[in-house]
């Protein structure tokens, strides 16, 4: 009986989590933007405080501060580019060298079994490579296998 209560508690812990986690995604993904927002106000404050004390001091005690929130805000937008184009990367990185390993050819739950991938990323991402001419897609058995270009040629050679 006290079963449902557990998992009701254990699956709205595990929501209040992933909300949590997206929470904080979406704020690390601001950040770059606020950093580089806030030193171009105070360059603009700068800026403003040196044209009407009509010397430069106050521009350069204000520029310090804007060089290193500018540097870092362009830093981090710099480091998430680069993130959000990786896994795709390496997904097929991960695929095509399980692929070498296994003689040229490759199904999907193969894949899964030796990739950090599901069976449907597989599937996904090898249909993706097949669509863009990097791969031959066979049947069976009534099981789809990819191949690499001019490999079976090369098995049948040697």
């Amino acid at each position: 009986m006290d079963q449902p209560g557990r998992l009701e508690r254990s699956q709205r812990d595990q929501d209040m989590r992933s909300d949590e986690s997206s929470w904080n995604d979406q704020k690390s993904n601001s950040t770059p933007y606020v950093l580089i927002a806030l030193g171009l106000t105070f360059v603009g404050f700068g800026a403003a405080v040196s044209i009407t004390a009509e010397e430069l001091v106050p521009f350069f005690v204000f520029m310090f501060p804007a060089s290193v929130l500018l540097a870092l805000g362009l830093s981090r937008l710099q480091q998430q580019r680069r993130k959000a184009v990786s896994p795709r990367v390496s997904k097929e990185r991960e695929l095509l060298s399980a692929m070498r390993n296994n003689s040229g050819s490759i199904t999907p739950a193969e894949a899964a079994m030796e990739t950090s991938l599901t069976v449907s990323e597989a599937d996904k991402t090898l249909s993706e490579l097949a669509a863009g001419g990097h791969l031959q897609v066979e049947s069976s058995e009534g099981t789809l296998v990819y191949r690499l270009p001019g490999r079976r040629a090369l098995e049948r050679e040697g």
